[in-house]
């Protein structure tokens, strides 16, 4: 596409949005919505603050241009004509330099190749790892967030410390330690979870990642400790959700022989389990909690934020 017709399509692109534009904005008036603060599942946070809505413009702005040419039907109806005749503009330039067809759509096939399948992923996973289970990792997955969330609720991390890895932990812990300061105590009530399934598998010489998605429901809501576990957010009445949680170990990590799904023994001594907040073994001082020698969480994503 020569100069001459990428400047007459910018310009053509352009008055087209000056003109959709107070369509857009009055689409929006009045009806911005925003999302709550406070609890959430695994970790808090939620959607804080914020939302949609407002000014749009500076009050007016993107009528200018009918201002400039008098405002009325008359404006409008010039700026028409002048798409018009920019239109038209456009098309004999394309009619005289004609854009052969191997341009198109053809250029991406090769990306659509280089995007793996879910199974030729998990295929090398295996491959790499002839002791992983798939079904046995869910298991497992199942298990963390069971004992994960029991840990949140108590504000005592340090029973399922074997599952996460050194970042999700510090996060964690800061939160609750202020959730300890303000008196406060995130419940999650009729816990069940509706599903686990993979949702995606990456492999490398460096890591090994996999995320699960994880449909469940509860009643969640939070309380304060200084007025009878008053319920100060939140509902008692169950409502789904879904989460993906990625888990990550190392690239030369290696699922050992008959490994089940819950965690009772220190994955590089074998010793029955025995760490501290840092994750280190007190039998062995390894770093069990590094990723190291198995799978540890390391990040939970709404699933409105979820990119796949």
């Amino acid at each position: 596409m020569n100069l001459k017709r990428r400047l007459a399509l910018a310009a053509l692109l352009a008055l087209a949005v000056l003109i959709a534009t107070p369509l857009l904005v009055l689409a929006r008036a009045g009806g911005g919505q925003s999302f709550g603060g406070g609890g959430g599942f695994g970790g808090g946070g939620g959607y804080g603050g914020g939302g949609y809505g407002g000014g749009g413009f500076g009050g007016g702005g993107f009528l200018l241009p009918f201002f400039f040419l008098g405002g009325g039907g008359g404006g409008f109806i010039f700026f028409l004509f002048i798409l018009f005749g920019l239109f038209q503009l456009y098309r004999r330039m394309s009619i005289g330099n004609p854009v052969q067809a191997s341009n198109w759509g053809p250029a991406y096939a090769p990306l659509a190749q280089m995007r793996s399948t879910l199974s030729e992923d998990l295929a090398a996973l295996k491959t790499k790892d002839p002791n992983f289970n798939e079904q046995v990792f869910l298991d497992r997955a199942q298990a963390a967030f069971f004992a994960l969330q029991k840990a949140w609720m108590d504000r005592n991390l340090e029973p399922a410390r074997v599952y996460m890895s050194d970042g999700i932990y510090h996060r964690w812990k800061n939160q609750i330690d202020a959730m300890i300061a303000a008196h406060k105590r995130n419940v999650l009530d009729n816990l069940v979870i509706g599903g686990v399934q993979l949702a995606k598998v990456q492999t490398d010489p460096n890591f090994d990642s996999i995320t699960v998605r994880i449909d469940a429901s509860a009643a969640d809501y939070e309380v304060d400790d200084t007025t009878a576990n008053k319920v100060i957010y939140g509902s008692r009445d169950s409502k789904p959700f879904t989460e993906y949680w990625t888990f990550i170990r190392s690239g030369s990590a290696r699922t050992k022989a008959g490994e089940g799904a819950e965690v009772t023994q220190c994955p590089n001594c074998g010793a029955p389990l025995s760490i501290n907040e840092s994750g280190v073994c007190s039998y062995c001082k390894a770093t069990v909690t590094s990723g190291q020698f198995g799978w540890v969480l390391d990040n939970i994503t709404q699933a409105s934020e979820w990119q796949g």
